[in-house]
């Protein structure tokens, strides 16, 4: 019998920020020739750059064990490179004050045709959401926080990690930004997007087997979901929710509001027979398994130090980095954090009006809307109807959207003068 994916194979993309003493990123010459003598130490290894970060990219790999062997090896040899030049690592989903993310991405192949491929992407999708829950680390982005665990995933990792888009075979194109995409051209892969930067090298490959896992159950064991508006919404929705609330997340499945780690718990199982091709089984997700009983994500670990740092988000990154010196920093700090309680749902429609201002134009809330655009249109003609926004347009012919009292108070200025 042949199988989606034959033999199962494994490969990350794990991007890491190189930064200086002061806390600043080292540069893209430097982090290539860091680079190169990691190439020349570890020929099987493949090390890159990617706008100044540092790309561990470990290769095809068939085993668990082969994975985390030569994982925890470049990360020693990476440390001791870094030791060399009075550098430090800072791995996380962002770096605080630059535009670019930090992203873990996973390859799972090997594909054996298109229809395969698309048939993973678009059964991954719905899977999206509590796997980032899962890896939520970028709770300080961009001078920002407060308000999502994954502010990565919640802007689309500037444009690097998108929506899943759902389409059948027949129809679909190879993509490269979707939170996962068929890769059949480029590697005969499944690349999953939507993890951010790990911080943990056992947390990095643990996530790999269960990703793969779960591939090679959503290949041989699950019928194509049918294509419909309502899973759609679902899908982005809880999208949204993991990356606000991270493992306290409530998601909305299988008809019923459900807290994530329950969800998660069933897809360690769902994964138990794929992981095996890899010479795995969920006794080897300790980490993960740590995580989800406590609800606590790397993005709970940077927080707690962002509030002993008293909100300094300038000495959180370099804090941060001097904490990650320590490659099982994480591993401690789960020991002895405590459990936290699930979040009941956001509502999607408060945060649609709290993104408007005045004269907001559309195109950004296609961004800043956990809906389909199809779904945005019909909440954003309700709250007109209701008076809540009011409507115009640019010079362009963009629709523009207020909130009712911002247009009211902007009338009331013009009658004064």
């Amino acid at each position: 019998m042949r199988h989606a994916m034959e033999p199962l194979t494994v490969g990350y993309d794990w991007e890491m920020a190189v930064l200086r003493k002061t806390g600043e990123s080292v540069g893209e010459s430097d982090a290539e020739r860091l680079s190169d003598e990691l190439r020349r130490r570890l020929p099987w290894s493949q090390p890159g750059t990617d706008l100044e970060l540092l790309e561990s990219r470990i290769g095809c790999v068939r085993s668990f064990p082969e994975l985390l062997r030569k994982s925890e090896r470049f990360d020693a040899e990476l440390r001791k490179a870094l030791d060399r030049r009075g550098w430090s690592l800072l791995r996380g989903g962002s770096r605080p004050f630059e535009r670019e993310p930090i992203g873990s991405h996973i390859h799972v192949g090997t594909l054996s045709d298109w229809n395969a491929g698309i048939r993973v992407q678009n059964g991954m999708a719905k899977y999206v959401a509590p796997l980032a829950a899962l890896m939520a680390n970028s709770p300080v982005y961009r001078g920002r926080t407060g308000r999502f665990k994954s502010y990565r995933l919640a802007s689309g990792a500037e444009w690097c990690s998108m929506p899943q888009t759902l389409v059948p075979p027949e129809l679909a194109q190879p993509t490269w930004a979707g939170d996962v995409a068929s890769k059949l051209a480029g590697g005969s892969t499944v690349e999953f997007r939507a993890a951010d930067g790990a911080g943990s090298t056992r947390l990095m490959c643990e996530a790999v087997a269960l990703v793969a896992g779960l591939m090679w159950h959503v290949a041989e064991r699950e019928p194509p979901d049918e294509l419909t508006p309502d899973a759609y919404r679902a899908i982005l929705l809880n999208r949204w929710r993991a990356a606000k609330r991270g493992l306290q997340a409530t998601l909305e499945w299988e008809g019923a509001e459900t807290p994530v780690d329950e969800v998660l718990t069933t897809m360690v199982e769902l994964a138990e027979d794929g992981m095996r091709l890899l010479d795995a089984d969920p006794g080897d997700l300790g980490l993960i398994r740590r995580m989800i009983a406590g609800r606590q994500t790397q993005a709970d670990f940077q927080l707690a130090v962002l509030e002993a740092e008293r909100g300094d988000a300038c000495r959180f990154t370099r804090v941060m980095a001097n904490i990650q010196r320590d490659p099982r920093a994480f591993e401690k700090y789960l020991r002895r954090a405590p459990a936290l309680s699930p979040v009941p749902p956001d509502d999607h429609v408060e945060e649609i009006v709290r993104a408007i201002g005045k004269e907001t134009d559309y195109p950004f809330l296609l961004r800043a809307a956990p809906l389909p655009p199809a779904e945005l249109d019909r909440v954003l003609s309700e709250l007109v109807e209701e008076e809540a926004l009011l409507v115009s347009r640019g010079p362009t012919g963009v629709r523009l959207y207020t909130r009712f009292e911002l247009g009211r108070r902007s009338d009331s200025g013009r009658r004064q003068a």
